[in-house]
């Protein structure tokens, strides 16, 4: 998508909606995030796409470098979250869930996430007094920010339609979201040659090979604690402490944001999702509730220190040591909490669209 100039026009059609609120930059930048997410699923690339042109402008523009780190991290939470998701894959598969039904139990958490932050990142403009500085509204901006990429607009709802009427499976979408990304890379003229499209076949491969290494690394230690039992010494510890559905889901999402500020994510979701899922099931929790709930939790691990994988691509763009940055983090990482306990306390934001398309 970055080769194919979507992720310039995503940016574009952002800055023309809500650049010209104060505090522009901190709407853009969520929004920019929420839009890439729709196309993405990946949390991680979403941070590293946005973050090289937004973080270098917010700096321009008067916010800090630990602000525009720091929003920029949390604002890519969302990857996974809002569909497609190559996590809600991934826990799908190893959980037998419908990845169907969690990608639409994404969609509402994904939005209240989004305008949770850019309700923070308001007062926090207003707290540290960055100067609020925009240019006026205009629907000439508009207008031409979405005539060059009204395109890139049309994948998620492609994707959308895709999987709701039964055309592909999730997986299948995301494949055919990267043929369409390469045929609009060639209808841009960002893609010019054979070597463009080898270039970025050789930086998928790489990713790819990474990524199965670390599955099958994972899968090895998923398979160890099978067979030390780790499901029902978690079990027992967490069935000792906690007597309701609620207590002992609360004690699971405790129990893996800890870990998650440990292990990176891919890793939590392939050795521990299975376990922590049959976990919920055997107290009534329903599978597309703890699923979206679960990445959620391994999403917020992502942003903080000391292993956050989002935030070790953020700072290394931003130059500056995640130490420097976490006093920052602290704001917007309330916010996702605050989602978490909310989606706690009404199941229906995740279930509500599943049970509304699928029944």
């Amino acid at each position: 998508m970055n080769k194919a100039g979507i992720t310039k026009r995503i940016l574009d059609i952002a800055e023309a909606l809500v650049g010209s609120l104060k505090g522009g930059l901190t709407y853009v930048n969520v929004l920019a995030a929420m839009m890439m997410a729709s196309i993405s699923g990946s949390g991680t690339a979403c941070a590293a796409m946005l973050g090289k042109t937004l973080i270098p402008d917010m700096e321009e523009r008067g916010y800090s470098k630990e602000y525009a780190v720091a929003l920029t991290s949390c604002a890519n939470v969302v990857g996974p979250i809002i569909p497609p998701s190559t996590l809600f894959i991934l826990y799908g598969y190893y959980t037998n869930t419908s990845v169907a039904n969690l990608f639409m139990g994404g969609v509402i958490p994904g939005i209240v996430i989004g305008i949770g932050l850019m309700i923070m990142g308001r007062f926090v403009c207003k707290a540290k007094g960055y100067r609020q500085e925009v240019e006026p509204f205009s629907l000439r901006k508009l207008g031409g920010a979405l005539y060059r990429g009204w395109a890139a607009l049309c994948i998620p709802v492609f994707i959308f339609v895709a999987i709701v009427f039964g055309w592909t499976t999730a997986s299948e979408a995301g494949a055919l979201t990267c043929v369409v990304s390469l045929v609009l890379g060639i209808c841009y003229k960002s893609i010019r040659s054979w070597k463009d499209i080898m270039e970025v076949t050789k930086s998928a491969a790489h990713s790819t090979c990474t990524i199965f290494t670390l599955l099958a690394l994972s899968g090895i230690f998923a398979n160890v604690l099978v067979r030390a039992h780790f499901q029902e010494v978690i079990e027992e510890i967490l069935f000792s402490i906690a007597h309701t559905p609620t207590t002992i889901l609360l004690a699971i999402i405790i129990f893996i944001f800890i870990l998650g500020m440990f292990v990176d994510v891919t890793p939590m979701v392939i050795m521990f999702a299975a376990t922590f899922a049959g976990i919920a099931a055997s107290v009534g929790i329903g599978a597309v509730h703890f699923g979206v709930l679960f990445t959620l939790i391994c999403m917020i691990g992502a942003v903080t220190p000391p292993v956050g994988g989002i935030l070790f691509v953020t700072t290394t763009i931003g130059n500056i040591s995640m130490t420097k940055i976490t006093p920052m983090l602290i704001p917007f990482i309330c916010v996702l909490l605050v989602v978490t306990v909310l989606l706690i306390a009404f199941p229906g934001m995740v279930t509500f669209i599943p049970t509304l398309l699928f029944g």
